[in-house]
């Protein structure tokens, strides 16, 4: 998900906000309504520091994929 990865080094088990955004085409304001809803699992560390679950965006991808074929 980081730009300097290449496809085949394993994704981290969590993401920062800023590698998120990168990865999915949304607002920042999108995802945290994502995170509202359930839909992406985030840990916070601080209060100044959430992670993702990057098995959450890769779920939540999956899902919009399987929409999209429909």
């Amino acid at each position: 998900m980081d730009s300097k990865q290449s496809p085949g080094t394993p994704l981290p088990a969590y993401l920062r906000e800023n590698q998120v955004l990168q990865s999915l085409p949304i607002s920042k304001s999108s995802l945290w309504r994502l995170v509202a809803a359930d839909k992406l699992k985030v840990v916070r560390i601080s209060k100044r520091m959430t992670l993702f679950s990057a098995q959450s965006v890769l779920d939540y991808l999956a899902d919009c994929e399987k929409k999209g074929r429909k």
